[in-house]
């Protein structure tokens, strides 16, 4: 089995790199620092 055969089970939502939990966002923020101009938490840089 290849990872495209698994493609349909994964979570296909738009907003899915956003935070859902209260705290969520400042985890992210220390582990990655701050996120780039679309939100998303790269890592780059840190």
């Amino acid at each position: 089995m290849k990872e495209i055969d698994l493609m349909d089970q994964v979570d296909a939502n738009p907003d899915v790199h956003r935070a859902t939990e209260p705290d969520e966002e400042q985890v992210l923020r220390e582990l990655y620092g701050e996120p780039d101009a679309d939100g998303v938490y790269r890592g780059e840089g840190t």
